[in-house]
């Protein structure tokens, strides 16, 4: 049968056409060998850039959370300052002890109370004498070191004049102070000269922290 448009084909022995194809399929074989060979690095690679953006995703995480947590303890801390305000004023130090007094006259003041003397009573500021401990038998357990007050209790005699309603007023106010102050003692008595106004002599407690302890 003639070659088709004219062209003549060589004759191929089919021995020789059989090794060609054989030739032609292994020479795909190493292209294809080559081509994977070649894109082996290229999928480690990308192995270990999945490693690490699931590492960095992690990291943010964490970033993200303390970042939280930073913002929440700057908040704790600003509300455990404010409330260690509160009480500083609720219980200043001893060498404070004009402002007490000062509190005590707004008081009276406010209330419509006349004083007539205001004296912080001595005080010993010392610890007391502690008798001396027994000696410890053999064998037995030290006894545990009671924790020192931190606080002080000085007294202060107050001398007022006012009416009754008005001398409620001051006593509650006085209780009710943003420094801690109690009444240790009230005695009332009725002026004769004045049925108005009664004369009155309080014994107000007021507590101090101690100055060793501000001092820590």
């Amino acid at each position: 049968m003639p070659a088709p448009f004219g062209i003549n084909m060589p004759h191929i022995p089919k021995a020789d056409l059989e090794k060609m194809v054989l030739i032609g399929i292994a020479g795909f074989i190493i292209v294809l060998s080559l081509i994977q060979f070649a894109m082996v690095p290229s999928f480690r690679k990308l192995g270990e850039l999945k490693k690490e953006i699931i590492k960095e995703k992690e990291t943010l995480k964490k970033d993200e959370a303390l970042i939280a947590s930073k913002s929440q303890l700057q908040a704790r801390l600003a509300a455990a300052q404010e409330r260690l305000k509160v009480y500083e004023n609720a219980m200043p130090r001893y060498s404070e002890m004009p402002g007490i007094l000062q509190k005590i006259a707004e008081v009276a003041y406010e209330n419509k109370v006349k004083i007539i003397k205001v004296e912080p009573l001595r005080t010993d500021k010392s610890e007391p004498a502690k008798p001396k401990a027994a000696p410890a038998k053999p064998g037995a357990k030290p006894e545990a070191k009671k924790p020192a007050s931190i606080y002080m209790e000085i007294p202060i005699q107050v001398e007022v004049k006012g009416g009754y309603h008005a001398l409620g007023q001051f006593i509650n106010g006085v209780e009710t102070a943003v420094n801690i102050m109690s009444i240790g003692d009230i005695e009332i008595n009725a002026n004769p000269e004045d049925m108005q106004n009664h004369n009155a002599r309080l014994l107000i407690i007021a507590y101090v922290l101690r100055e060793e302890t501000q001092s820590k």
